[in-house]
């Protein structure tokens, strides 16, 4: 009927929109900032951390408003427990740039006695090198996180962050702190290897945390397209979850091209529910950071083998 008026109320409309977008919306955003930071006239170091910080306000407001599953909650859930890791890792990972970038600059002139392979392309435009630096620190990621989880003495460490029964942004930093240091370590070390600048290593890193914000968060978001090429938001939570082969599969960082590689992809077809998530009844483990940080050294207490 002509002139007919939708029966789906506007404000429903405008979330499903934002669960269609969002994802895709954020990260395109995101690279556009960070884009116009390495060519504009403000320093990338100043754009970068104004965008870290609107993006964490944006994903949480994403989990209040559009919440994937509401048991699990979001920031006004938050444990101590969950603060004092985001704290703690915060400079490392997702506001790494406050340390890494001052560190980062200061040594640029001494970066060559890390170099190992002097073919980076750095004529090639920038957004062509971010995809070749993703790719190379993807590679190392992939196989240090799959060991993390084949290796027992990594697992070890690896495992409180799998403890988590539930997912939200604020939980994305609740890793041990030899575990973070070294999945961050190593991706900017394998930067260096192969003669990066510095300013390119901050693009990757501020875009690389970014995304981990996103896929550990409470927001009911619809990847789509992206799904085929990315390790987004549904692999991460298949890959937290008890029961799913995923618990096995998508270690890649950012794109899934290693896991496809090596065989590890999984995404199943009905995204509505992954739990439970966390670890298997065979664990025991504490719930305070304290406590935890003791785990690898009292593994006989917390895992029970059956």
């Amino acid at each position: 009927m002509t002139g007919e008026v939708s029966s789906i109320p506007r404000s429903d409309q405008l979330q499903e929109f934002v669960r269609r977008y969002a994802y895709g919306g954020v990260l395109v955003g995101a690279l556009l900032v960070l884009w116009w930071g390495y060519t504009g006239p403000i320093a990338l170091e100043k754009v970068a951390i104004g965008l870290q910080i609107t993006a964490i306000f944006v994903i949480l407001g994403l989990e209040i408003w559009i919440p994937y599953t509401k048991s699990w909650g979001d920031i006004r859930n938050v444990t101590r427990a969950d603060v004092i890791y985001f704290l703690l890792a915060a400079p490392i990972d997702q506001l790494q740039i406050i340390l890494l970038v001052g560190l980062l600059a200061q040594t640029a002139p001494y970066h060559h006695f890390v170099q190992v392979f002097d073919i980076w392309p750095n004529d090639a435009h920038i957004l062509v090198q971010l995809f070749l630096v993703t790719m190379i620190v993807d590679f190392f990621k992939y196989w240090y996180h799959r060991w993390t989880h084949e290796v027992p003495l990594l697992w070890r460490i690896h495992s409180i962050h799998h403890s988590l029964d539930r997912l939200e942004m604020l939980r994305a930093s609740y890793f041990f702190p030899l575990d973070i240091f070294i999945t961050v370590g190593a991706g900017t070390l394998a930067m260096l290897m192969f003669g990066v600048h510095y300013e390119l290593i901050i693009f990757h890193n501020v875009f690389a945390g970014i995304t981990g914000l996103l896929n550990h968060s409470n927001a009911d978001l619809r990847c789509g397209w992206w799904d085929r090429i990315l390790n987004s938001i549904g692999h991460h939570r298949a890959h937290h979850s008890v029961g799913l082969p995923g618990s096995s599969s998508n270690y890649g960082s950012f794109f899934n091209f290693t896991d496809r590689l090596f065989g590890t992809r999984y995404l199943p077809e009905d995204q509505s529910s992954f739990d439970p998530l966390g670890l298997d009844d065979t664990y025991e483990m504490p719930q305070t950071f304290l406590k935890q940080l003791a785990v690898p050294f009292r593994w006989g207490r917390i895992h029970k083998t059956p």
